[in-house]
């Protein structure tokens, strides 16, 4: 049978046995970054294994590589399977039932993660199926990821002074699920080239991307993409698939305005969103993400 993305709470340490309040803060722990190529890493370990996890925002589905899931001597199950959707495409892959995982030193309850043949740079991925459960501060200036327990409350004012602004965000909820139940995905609006666009924010993505629809769109056609450099593109999917950078007049992201930015534009079939936002723009901000209040702030040094 396939296995639904797992629901997965994350207990911070210092306070498991608290019961949080409807919104408001209880607790946080602060992981260092560290640095795998593009991505920002944390220090994990799988059932006592050591692990290198990629801290991955565009990911629905934490997700480990078959050598990890073997040094940790995970057990697979081939009856229970994911489907994960990537640039290059779909595969399905078995799960694995992970007994304890720790982020730095925080323990997250037994997660269930597709465990893939290979995954890029790194052990393994943690997904929104486990970092939607907490509030979190990413600060890539800072080389620092806080993860705070509870939920930011509808009113109440960021945690930090960095200068930021407060993106407008659509929630796209699981089928059949309450409105009050946290997102599938969070969105965020923008702009490009004076078009109004609905963004993802990946840390799982090396380059920011802009879907060829949407491309199409607002006028760069498929003859003008032909004479842009190739970009071979790879990530959590069965293939590789290739795009062509293109420079773009302006991007607005909240109160910010990138002139001429350059993408790649790629085939994004089957997504909601028209624009992944990776960590070309991203890591030089500071990045608020609240999946239960429904709530993401970019913060600029």
């Amino acid at each position: 049978m396939r296995f639904p993305l797992a629901l997965v709470l994350l207990l911070l340490a210092s306070c498991a046995a608290a019961k949080p309040p409807a919104c408001g803060f209880v607790a946080h722990s602060v992981l260092p970054i560290a640095h795998v190529g593009p991505f920002a890493s944390v220090a994990s370990t799988i059932d006592g294994a050591p692990a290198k996890l990629v801290v991955d925002t565009g990911a629905g589905q934490t997700v480990i590589s078959l050598a990890a899931a073997h040094r940790a001597r995970l057990a697979l199950d081939t009856r229970t399977t994911v489907r994960a959707t990537g640039i290059g495409g779909t595969g399905t892959y078995a799960t694995g039932r992970i007994g304890r995982l720790m982020l730095g030193d925080i323990p997250v309850t037994p997660a269930v993660v597709a465990v893939m043949p290979t995954v890029p740079l790194a052990d393994g991925n943690i997904g929104m199926d486990i970092l939607g459960d907490v509030d979190l501060d990413i600060d890539f200036p800072a080389g620092h990821i806080t993860l705070y327990r509870g939920t930011m409350c509808p009113d109440a004012a960021l945690p930090w002074n960095t200068p930021s602004a407060e993106l407008r965000t659509e929630a796209l909820m699981p089928p059949g699920m309450p409105a009050t139940a946290r997102p599938r995905q969070l969105l965020v609006a923008m702009e490009l080239n004076g078009r109004p666009a609905m963004a993802m924010l990946d840390t799982g993505a090396g380059y920011s991307v802009v879907s060829r629809a949407f491309a199409n769109r607002i006028g760069v056609t498929d003859t003008a993409l032909e004479d842009g450099p190739v970009m071979h593109l790879a990530g959590l999917s069965p293939d590789a698939a290739n795009g062509r950078l293109w420079r773009f007049e302006d991007a607005r992201i909240g109160t910010e305005r990138v002139a001429s930015p350059v993408m790649v534009v790629a085939d994004l079939r089957g997504v909601p969103f028209d624009v992944l936002l990776g960590m070309d723009y991203l890591a030089m901000h500071r990045v608020w993400l609240s999946y239960g209040a429904r709530r993401i702030f970019v913060g600029h040094q």
